[in-house]
Order: structure tokens, then C-alpha cells, then sequence
């Protein structure tokens, strides 16, 4: 990075959107899977805003930092990947208040199920219960989400969530969780009965 900021210039925008995810029940993720989800999906934020930050920091600039609508709603099969989208959001809310006063603005993505060969990945690991609790949600494509991230980024907004359904489930999640606990978990029960698990 240091490297790259010599030979281009500092950065005026960064944008953290490496990330993973393998869903599972919780007892089938094994301490390497959730190590390398970690390292991916948090360290690999940390990093590139730790390497980038102090170049940034004579000139301002905006980090957007792409976490997930698992970053703010637990979801079955995603125990490794909610813990580390949940803590992109922690870290970049923390962030925002350090670097506000040296001119930088930070964001945080939270888009849903998106058409990329990562979310194809994601796809064959995906738990039955998971599917039917994402089944209702469109999934959106990767450009519509590029133009609500840069519409945020200009009105410099914190949360970036793109979709009317994001939007619906974040008000839902704040205003009554035990609403959205309750629908995820007659999902589950009749996913169960389906497979008699």
C-alpha cells in the first residue's frame, strides 16, 4: 500500500469490499473457517484502513467499508459471517468519530444478496433454512447497488443500504426485533417440518 501511495498518489476514496461467506449451521463452521472469515472480512478492512488512514489524512477523502444486512441482522447459518459484518459496522462507526475532525467521511454498505460469482459461492454451502429465510428478498445487481453507494457517498450518509427491502428490514430490526425473530423463526420450523429435522 505504502508502495502504491508513493507511485499513484494519496487516495481520495477506499473502498474495503473483500468478503466471503460459506454459510453453515453453527456445529459445521470449524475454527479454520471462522479464522479465515475473520481475517477476510474484518482484518482485511483494518488493514487497508490502517495502511491508507495516514495518507489520507492531510487531505480528507471517504472509506466505505462493505459489511452486509447480516451486519445488522443475525441470520441463520451465518455465525462466522454476521460476527465479522456486525463488527465492520462496530469498527466503522468507531472510525468515523476519530477521523471526522481530519476530513474524512466513512460509510458503511450493507447491501442484500447480490448477483456476484461470490454470492454463487455462497450459494452451495447455503443451508435450507437459510434459503427459505432469503427467499422472499430480491437479489439486486451489482450495479444497482454501485449507484446507491455513490448517492450515499455524496450525501455523505453513514448507513448505505441499498433496496427497498434493506430499508424495510433495518427499520423492522430497530423498531421490533422480536417481530423479525418471530418471522425468521416460523421460516425455520417450517423448513424443519419440510425435512423433518
Amino acid at each position: 500500500m505504502a508502495k502504491a501511495v508513493v507511485e499513484f498518489g494519496r487516495p481520495d476514496v477506499l473502498i474495503n469490499c473483500a468478503g466471503r461467506a460459506y454459510p453453515r449451521p453453527f456445529e459445521d463452521v470449524t475454527y479454520e473457517q471462522f479464522d479465515e472469515t475473520m481475517k477476510i472480512n474484518l482484518y482485511g478492512v483494518w488493514n487497508a484502513c490502517a495502511a491508507l488512514v495516514p495518507a489520507m489524512r492531510g487531505q480528507g477523502g471517504h472509506i466505505v467499508n462493505v459489511s452486509s444486512m447480516v451486519g445488522f441482522i443475525g441470520v441463520y447459518g451465518y455465525t462466522d459471517y454476521a460476527a465479522s459484518k456486525f463488527a465492520v459496522i462496530g469498527f466503522s462507526e468507531a472510525l468515523r468519530s476519530e477521523v471526522k475532525s481530519l476530513g474524512i467521511a466513512v460509510s458503511v454498505l450493507c447491501p442484500p444478496d447480490t448477483d456476484t460469482p461470490g454470492f454463487q459461492v455462497e450459494n452451495t454451502t447455503k443451508p435450507e433454512e437459510t434459503k427459505a429465510i432469503s427467499a422472499s428478498a430480491k437479489v439486486m445487481h451489482p450495479d444497482a447497488v454501485a449507484r446507491v453507494m455513490i448517492r450515499g457517498m455524496e450525501k455523505e450518509t453513514f448507513l448505505i443500504i441499498p433496496g427497498v427491502d434493506g430499508k424495510l428490514a433495518h427499520i423492522a430490526k430497530r423498531l421490533v426485533p422480536w417481530l423479525v425473530e418471530r418471522v425468521m423463526d416460523r421460516t425455520i420450523r417450517k423448513v424443519r417440518r419440510r425435512f423433518d429435522r
